[in-house]
């Protein structure tokens, strides 16, 4: 039996859980004003019919709704978009020498970038376990999926991460060995 819920109580779900959401889906969709977009739907969703266990639900129904309509919408439009803007992140500044964090950042960047080129399952899978930080269990039961998928699926996705990673430093290093064998031959 479904809940009602009243404007004050969506409002104070909107608060606590809207951030995060925010940020979940802008991690898969790569579009902050889409993934506004997409949590206002999700909470619309929420506000129509909520799930029939209550409050104590509302979490993770939340953030499966909305890892599901970002991803259904990374599939319906099928175009590149923006990278992440990683200046205002903490977690990149570093005490000590410049060159540590230009390196640091360029990481992040280079992750960010081989992340971009994921399909949109395996990016949101490593967003639920990285940025997310749910455990095996918690990923199974987001997704309506065994434990052993959710790890098998993580497998693939780090592997698909560290191929792109791999694809990309590759791709970097080509040009500097044409450029040789060009000079070498004349």
């Amino acid at each position: 039996m479904a809940v009602k819920l009243t404007e004050a109580k969506l409002r104070q779900w909107m608060q606590k859980l809207g951030p995060q959401l925010i940020a979940l889906s802008a991690g898969i969709c790569r579009d902050r004003h889409q993934a506004e977009e997409i949590v206002q739907e999700a909470f619309i969703k929420l506000w129509k019919k909520p799930p029939d266990a209550g409050e104590i639900a509302f979490t993770s129904w939340m953030r499966r709704v909305v890892t599901n309509l970002s991803i259904n919408a990374l599939q319906r439009t099928k175009r590149p978009a923006a990278l992440p803007v990683v200046e205002n992140d903490r977690s990149l500044h570093t005490e000590g020498k410049p060159e540590a964090g230009l390196a640091s950042a360029e990481s992040v960047g280079r992750i960010g970038a081989a992340m971009q080129r994921l399909d949109p399952a395996k990016r949101a899978i490593l967003l639920l376990r990285a940025r997310e930080q749910l455990s095996y269990d918690q990923i199974a039961e987001h997704l309506g999926i065994p434990v052993g998928t959710v790890m098998s699926r993580l497998n693939r996705a780090r592997a698909a991460l560290m191929d792109e990673l791999e694809q990309m430093s590759t791709s970097d290093e080509q040009p500097e060995v044409y450029e040789f064998r060009k000079y070498s031959a004349g």
